[in-house]
């Protein structure tokens, strides 16, 4: 089981508390991630030639820290840099309506460490699959719910040939790209809105050329061919 945070975890509980409980999947000793032990991203493979990477969407973020910490106070100087509102929840006349705080974004060492593993996989021959609570391609969501400086995130996947897919949630109604370079971008549904007396869940088969969802209830079946 992989979870990815995101803002409802981190409205509820700290970070420090997370990374303590049963939602905390990065592997003990942190060998996986990168060498900043505040960020929770990680990868593994599941099966041969291919590699799953987590990604910690709200690295950058003023949920879940201590406000007198300097990761804080440093998400504080961007998100008010480019956020005037006296409500930071609120995109309202915004340029880059992202920049709102039910959002986050990636460190640059996670990036740099992001990096370093898709030459990996690149040289390795791998297949990758990339998965966050946030979005990072505008066109498979509504362009507020996405992570701050998703364009950084799309630039390293974009200097790599291994990437064949990245999963999201966030945007409750989900979104569904392929990009230019044939990256496919999946925002699932948010089954948050499932009625009590129904279910729903997808179930992700993978092959060589391919993977296929299928899903139950709110979340719908899909086919993405490499």
């Amino acid at each position: 089981v992989h979870h990815a945070w995101g803002n409802h975890e981190l409205y509820n509980f700290s970070r420090a508390r997370l990374a303590q409980s049963g939602l905390c999947s990065r592997p003990a000793g942190g060998a996986a991630g990168p060498p900043d032990g505040l960020c929770q991203a990680y990868h593994c493979s599941p099966a041969a030639r291919l590699r799953l990477v987590v990604l910690d969407a709200y690295d950058l973020s003023i949920l879940g820290r201590d406000p007198d910490s300097p990761r804080y106070q440093e998400s504080l100087r961007l998100l008010r840099d480019k956020n005037p509102n006296e409500d930071l929840n609120s995109p309202a006349g915004l340029k880059e309506p992202q920049f709102v705080a039910f959002n986050g974004g990636f460190s640059q060492a996670q990036l740099d460490w992001f990096d370093e593993v898709l030459k990996f996989s690149d040289e390795n021959q791998e297949k990758v699959v990339v998965m966050g609570h946030l979005p990072i391609h505008p066109d498979a969501s509504d362009r507020v719910c996405l992570a701050w400086n998703y364009e950084a995130a799309l630039s390293v996947i974009h200097s790599h040939r291994c990437v064949v897919c990245v999963l999201a949630g966030h945007l409750h109604d989900g979104g569904y790209c392929q990009d230019s370079h044939g990256v496919h971008h999946l925002t699932l549904e948010g089954v948050i809105e499932t009625p009590p007396e129904s279910n729903a869940f997808g179930t992700v088969y993978v092959y060589e050329d391919k993977m296929v969802l299928k899903g139950r209830g709110r979340i719908a079946d899909r086919v993405m061919q490499f």
